[in-house]
């Protein structure tokens, strides 16, 4: 994909979602005749006239066992570290 392709993709989306630079870069792709799926970003080569970005299949997670653990890091922190507290 050349730059430009990319640039505007990621245009149209910081227009909809606030983007953060730590944030996971993930790439969803569907090959013809094939279903999508999603890519995490293994690494990025610069070689003489463009950037390669090499991308892994990304790992499959257990969604309910995922949002509690978010939920509970969500609880801890927004917890006061105070004696008796929670």
């Amino acid at each position: 994909m050349e730059v430009g392709k990319f640039l505007a993709i990621l245009e149209k989306v910081a227009v909809r979602v606030s983007l953060q630079r730590e944030s996971r870069l993930t790439f969803e792709v569907g090959p013809p005749g094939r279903p999508m799926q999603v890519f995490d970003v293994e690494t990025i080569r610069i070689e003489a006239t463009q950037a390669v970005i090499e991308l892994g299949p990304r790992p499959a997670i257990c969604k309910p066992r995922h949002r509690a653990e978010q939920e509970s890091a969500k609880a801890s922190s927004a917890c006061p570290t105070v004696r008796g507290c929670c």
